[in-house]
């Protein structure tokens, strides 16, 4: 089994997202970073980037910090979000989903999606394979 690409846990939230999105920067082509948390993609227009390693879902609202409604927080507005899942087996994939939908279908702690609703909502989607 190959090695996963990012690190699992809390407290390396920031490491992974800026590791991912170097990642994709070099091998996705047309993505373009407007900084460390928005990437600009010419068919899906501006996304917010986030990178995740759980394997069932990703987290995109926190408790008690006032982004649990659509639209409460700035990064809401944008055009869609990409969202880099580590499999933790030497897979990745990127997503990119509207934002909005994902919002209710919240299941995982209530601020959490199911990756096999993200599959279902992502306007586009690429796998990564180890080398």
């Amino acid at each position: 089994m190959a090695k996963a690409f990012l690190t699992s846990g809390n407290g390396h939230q920031n490491v992974n997202r800026r590791k991912a999105l170097d990642y994709v920067l070099k091998n996705v082509e047309g993505v373009t970073a407007v900084d460390e948390r928005t990437v600009e993609f010419p068919l899906y227009g501006r996304c917010h980037f986030a990178a995740y390693t759980d394997p069932k879902g990703a987290m995109i609202s926190t408790p008690n910090r006032g982004d649990d409604v659509f639209g409460s927080v700035d990064w809401h507005l944008r055009d869609a979000i990409m969202m880099f899942r580590d499999f933790g087996d030497g897979r990745c994939i990127i997503y990119v989903c509207p934002i909005k939908p994902l919002f209710s279908i919240r299941t995982i702690g209530h601020h959490g999606v199911r990756w096999e609703d993200v599959l279902e909502l992502a306007k586009f989607k690429h796998v990564f394979r180890p080398q």
